[in-house]
């Protein structure tokens, strides 16, 4: 048999010519095996590397050219920071001081959220570390769909993702389209003879349609246009402290958009929920230079991921202390329209980004090749308008399955792949030794086998891989089966009327 080689690992000639023989293979099964990195390689030899082993040199650089060309391309480290903050920011946390919980179970109820979207971030990243792909589309393939004779699988596996997530991201977009015009329109003089909600609406639209135009999130504008959203919530967050301190803290805004499971916990879990994960690990990734000896520590993807939780746990919890439901003074108009304008801000500022990260539409090619207009865009949008002014009723149950479909995307999701790519899927890799011991070879007893100082060690470390592992896999269950399916199994009650 020829000699194989490993380019990750080396392994001294003596640790395979060591060991009694088997008859099967000539070694011991007991013998210790000491891995040794190989001197030349570094930690960022291959700091862009989501292709596998298997894979030709080729189709890695046809993964890297299509993070490049994709919604999401390389980042700096900077924007992926601000684009890991900003969802934290908009409705959800908006909503916390009229979530109706006390101050303790608020607290909690924000520190659990803010620790479970942590968690799933990092289910996200080690998914795409796993699989070495840069999207969830290619996530879901390789845990559904792996190999060859499952091109059929993997074609539908394609659109169901993409369908899913552009579904929920049109959702979103107009949802916060329809609550920052509910925001500010209150305060329009109602004398026009068109209702006041559409033309609210279609001047907003047309407001931030030039941002739309966009192609990526490396954009300026929505660069640009997300930072402010970020500072609008900052000043509503002091507008809302004021009014605490001055007892005159009052609901947002007196809307008949969000349903029944718009209070209490879900509006705080909706606070943490997650976009981009893995397109953002991928674009931050993309900007480190093969050959750089060490990245920056501001490129470390779990560094940003944790820092832009905490800032936001620090942003959201003090709003738990807050309590709108009983003001003992109302508050002046120009306070609540000043309030109103920044919530209208927070949310409007954010849609842009969303929509552009929108997969796109299915046109047919023929309509395709016919024009460089751009179609799908467009329709995109119109959709979006469309969507945001649909009457109440069903603006009201169409909010509580955006939640719902929120809510499993950022909690569920992440682990059920996990659980089944870890459980139910064969190993992507297995580690063979660089070289084939010869059976017929006179092999020495083992050294190591006798090391007792070496044994310690390799029993402490395995003893803290088990530990972590059993941690690790009680944690995913628990995210699966008491959050998600019992959330899901509450909301749905909920909705139907049955608590």
């Amino acid at each position: 048999m020829p000699t194989t080689g490993s380019p990750r690992s080396s392994t001294s000639s003596d640790s395979f010519a060591s060991g009694r023989q088997s008859p099967l293979n000539g070694f011991d099964s007991s013998a210790a095996l000491i891995l040794v990195p190989d001197a030349e390689e570094t930690p960022n030899s291959t700091s862009f590397d989501f292709s596998s082993d298997d894979e030709t040199e080729e189709e890695s650089d046809l993964q890297l050219e299509r993070l490049r060309n994709s919604p999401i391309p390389p980042l700096s480290s900077l924007s992926v920071f601000l684009y890991l903050l900003a969802p934290y920011l908009k409705l959800g946390a908006l909503l916390v001081p009229e979530a109706g919980l006390s101050k303790k179970g608020g607290v909690l109820t924000v520190v659990v959220f803010a620790a479970l979207s942590a968690f799933t971030r990092h289910i996200w990243y080690m998914l795409a570390r796993y699989v070495r792909r840069s999207d969830l589309e290619e996530i879901v393939l390789e845990t559904f769909a792996r190999g060859r004779g499952n091109e059929r699988r993997r074609a539908v596996l394609r659109q169901l993702v993409r369908l899913s997530v552009g579904s929920l991201r049109v959702l979103v977009a107009a949802l916060y389209l329809r609550f920052s015009v509910d925001c500010i329109l209150p305060f329009l003089p109602d004398v026009l003879a068109l209702p006041s909600r559409l033309i609210t609406t279609l001047v907003l639209a047309a407001f931030i349609a030039p941002l739309y135009s966009a192609r990526s999130l490396d954009s300026r504008g929505i660069k640009y246009a997300s930072w402010l959203s970020v500072t609008a919530y900052a000043a509503w967050f002091s507008c809302t402290a004021y009014m605490h301190a001055e007892g005159t803290l009052i609901p947002i805004a007196d809307t008949a958009t969000l349903g029944k499971l718009w209070q209490g916990i879900p509006a705080i879990a909706f606070t943490f929920c997650t976009w981009w994960t893995v397109p953002l690990y991928a674009s931050l990734k993309g900007t480190v230079q093969p050959m750089t000896p060490k990245p920056r520590r501001l490129q470390s993807f779990k560094l940003l991921s944790a820092l832009s939780v905490t800032i936001a746990v620090a942003a959201v919890l003090p709003l738990a202390f807050f309590d709108a439901s009983i003001p003992t003074a109302i508050p002046s108009v120009d306070m609540k329209r000043t309030v109103a304008a920044f919530n209208a801000a927070t949310l409007l500022l954010s849609i842009p980004a969303i929509l552009i990260t929108t997969p796109a539409l299915p046109i047919p090619i023929p309509i395709r090749r016919a024009t460089n207009f751009p179609l799908s865009k467009v329709l995109i949008y119109l959709i979006t308008i469309g969507l945001s002014i649909l009457p109440a009723s069903m603006t009201r149950v169409g909010s509580d399955i955006i939640l719902i479909l929120a809510f499993l995307s950022t909690y569920t999701i992440p682990a059920l792949l996990h659980i089944t790519i870890h459980n139910f899927r064969r190993p992507l890799s297995i580690v063979i030794p660089p070289t084939t011991p010869n059976p017929a070879a006179r092999l020495e007893p083992s050294d190591s086998r006798h090391d007792e100082l070496l044994q310690r060690k390799e029993r402490t470390l395995q003893r803290r891989r088990l530990g972590r592992r059993l941690i690790w896999d009680v944690g995913v269950w628990v995210l699966l089966v008491p959050i998600g399916g019992g959330g899901l199994v509450w909301a749905v009650g909920r909705m139907a009327g049955k608590w």
